[in-house]
C-alpha cells in the first residue's frame, strides 16, 4: 500500500475546515484510508515534510484510482480563491493552484498517472 501527501493551503485561514472537506470528498473515491495530519506529525509511511501546514495522507492499494485523485484535486483547488495543494509520492512533488490547475490539466494528469511505488 502506497501513502500519498497531500498539503492543503488556503488564504481565508481557514484550511483545517478546508482539509477536512477535502477528505470527504477524497473519501468517495475507491482509497483505502484518508488520515488527517495535524501540524508537525507525519503518519508511519507518509512521504510528507514534517513542518505541513496542513496535510491528508491517502493510502492505495493501487494506481487506478490516482487519476480520479488527481481530477478530484484538481477540481477542488479551482472552486474557491486562494487554494493551493501540493501532493507529494516519495521524492516527486506537484503543486496545484487555481491559476495554474486548467493550464497545466497533462500535466497534472501524468503525475498522477503514474504508478505507485
Amino acid at each position: 500500500m502506497a501513502t500519498i501527501a497531500v498539503r492543503v493551503f488556503t488564504e481565508s485561514g481557514e484550511c483545517d475546515q478546508a482539509c477536512r472537506d477535502l477528505r470527504t470528498e477524497v473519501l468517495a473515491l475507491d482509497v483505502d484510508r484518508v488520515d488527517l495530519v495535524p501540524d508537525g506529525a507525519v503518519p508511519a509511511g507518509a512521504k510528507v515534510d514534517a513542518a505541513s501546514i496542513t496535510t491528508i495522507a491517502v493510502a492505495l492499494a493501487g494506481s487506478p484510482v490516482l487519476v480520479q485523485l488527481g481530477h478530484l484535486l484538481r477540481d477542488w483547488v479551482t472552486r474557491a480563491n486562494g487554494r493551493k495543494i501540493v501532493v507529494r509520492d516519495g521524492e516527486r512533488s506537484l503543486e496545484i493552484t487555481g491559476t495554474t490547475a486548467a493550464d497545466n490539466r497533462d500535466v497534472i494528469e501524468a503525475f498522477f498517472r503514474r504508478e505507485v511505488e
